[in-house]
This record gives C-alpha cells, structure tokens and sequence, in this order.
C-alpha cells in the first residue's frame, strides 16, 4: 500500500511506524535524512514464543532487534 505513495509520504509514515525503533541509542547520533531512509527498510515481524529466529550458521542478510516492552533484548 505505501509503494503507491509519494516518497516524502512513505517517509513520514515509515518514521511514524518505527518510531520505536529509530529511538534506540544506536540510532542517536543519525541525521533526520538517515532515519527516514532506514525507517523505510525496517520490517516488523512477531514471533510466537520458543519459535526460532535464526538457527547457528544461518546466513544472516539483515540486522535484526528483539524487542519486548519497548526494551531492547538482542540485536542479532
């Protein structure tokens, strides 16, 4: 749905929806221009509990946060 949006738009709502995410220390020190375009890679996903996120040796192609509560449990 987004796609069909114009960039300036997209942006801001992907800020709003990763606002959570953005706000993290490791985040502190990025311009307002870094946040908007990674806020637009970012991609949610749950996890039911004692499912796997990744397995030793999977190849990782992405960073990924656990979450939980607005803490940061991992960054895989």
């Amino acid at each position: 749905l987004l796609h069909d949006f114009p960039d300036e738009l997209r942006a801001d709502i992907a800020m709003h929806l990763n606002k959570d995410i953005l706000q993290l220390p490791l985040f502190s020190s990025a311009s307002r221009g870094c946040l908007r375009s990674l806020s637009l890679h970012i991609k949610t996903s749950f996890c039911a509990p004692g499912e796997y996120l990744i397995r030793h040796g999977d190849a990782l192609h992405a960073q990924h946060f656990v979450l939980k509560d607005g803490m940061v449990l991992a960054i895989l």
